[in-house]
């Protein structure tokens, strides 16, 4: 997992243009808008939706914005949920908006194409799940590593929010039992509904800033932090909590390993090979420079040029924003320089990935 620099909300359609009502029967339309109006309070960040929700002709919304005033309609009504809880048999409403095609295609673009989570590059052999950081219906407390019953409501007002949206592979997404280290077992791994918080600091209502809870949040945002704060990848490709100061183990890390499932068997075999074929890379490299300062006429020294500099092309790509598993790359390229003191002969890692 590496930090991603997510840029601002993408100017399309379903965030922009103001042209849906929030439905198309009159009698409903009203309806809503009036209960809207003992759910909404006129101030930031509600306060043009109010008055487009007072306006007369009807004010209308984006699509995003008509999406999140039914989720609040139903999810904020009292009569539907209680101590955590489901009352109603009535069901959710639909979240759609999170599955617009040019949205994708925002998504795609930020993530170079890779899952969030496990940075493989995955949808030449499987669809991308759309992820919410948050989840928008119910949670997985998942304390201390554990699942719970769910609880009701979720983050209900984000579910088409762009800054908690993720591009992300399925086996990261999904809960599944998978082979992890250390255990004769198949262990449930993959986030679904879990998203712990430390103590009791959860937010619950759409009028509640989630910036209040953002110092408690277990599991990492690749979009806001960095994950090598948290992270340590071993060079046999497994990933441990990183300690801190304390040596005690990163909480976030502890966290968000069993959540994203980033050590399942088949992730880690595939982080392997690429530490496999990137050492070699480096031997290689290392073994043309020898043999370029051991040739003896031109031709050697040429031929041992052209090899070094198609290696050193081979190496820059492996290192290339849309490349899978940098951070485990980083720390082999890291481990190889220290061990073999390659600085010593003039060669430095900015030379050969610049």
């Amino acid at each position: 997992m590496i930090k991603i620099d997510r840029p601002e909300r993408p100017n399309i359609s379903i965030y922009k243009t103001k042209r849906y009502l929030l439905d198309r029967n009159k009698n409903k339309d009203q309806a809503l808008r009036d209960k809207l109006l003992t759910l909404i309070e006129d101030k930031a960040p509600f306060k043009s939706i109010v008055k487009r929700l007072k306006a007369i002709p009807k004010g209308k919304f984006t699509k995003a914005e008509v999406e999140m005033l039914k989720a609040i309609a139903f999810f904020a009504d009292r009569d539907h949920f209680d101590n955590d809880v489901k009352i109603t048999q009535k069901q959710n409403p639909k979240f759609d908006v999170y599955k617009n095609d040019k949205l994708k295609i925002h998504l795609k673009d930020t993530f170079k194409n890779k899952c969030a989570y496990c940075e493989s590059d995955f949808t030449h052999a499987t669809p991308p799940d759309i992820e919410h950081f948050r989840p928008k219906a119910a949670i997985n407390p998942f304390n201390d590593q554990e699942d719970e019953a769910l609880i009701y409501p979720g983050y209900y007002w984000l579910g088409a929010e762009w800054d908690n949206l993720l591009w992300s592979c399925p086996l990261c997404n999904r809960k599944t039992k998978q082979e992890v280290p250390d255990s004769v077992e198949l262990v449930a791994v993959g986030k679904k509904n879990r998203f712990p918080i430390a103590g009791n600091h959860r937010v619950r209502h759409h009028h509640e800033g989630i910036a209040s809870e953002e110092p408690h949040r277990l599991l990492i945002d690749p979009c806001k932090d960095d994950p090598a704060l948290h992270l340590e990848f071993t060079l046999d490709g497994l990933v441990v909590a990183k300690l801190n100061a304390d040596d005690e183990p990163s909480p976030m890390g502890e966290a968000s390993i069993p959540a994203y499932a980033l050590n399942r068997a088949d992730l880690k075999h595939s982080r392997e090979v690429e530490i496999l074929n990137l050492e070699g890379l480096l031997i290689g490299l290392v073994a043309t420079i020898n043999l370029f300062g051991s040739a003896t006429d031109t031709l050697e020294k040429e031929h041992a040029k052209a090899k070094f500099l198609r290696l050193k092309t081979i190496l820059k790509s492996k290192f290339a924003p849309k490349a899978s598993y940098l951070a485990q790359k980083q720390v082999v390229l890291d481990h190889f320089f220290e061990t073999e003191n390659l600085e010593a002969i003039g060669l430095r890692k900015e030379d050969l990935l610049n």
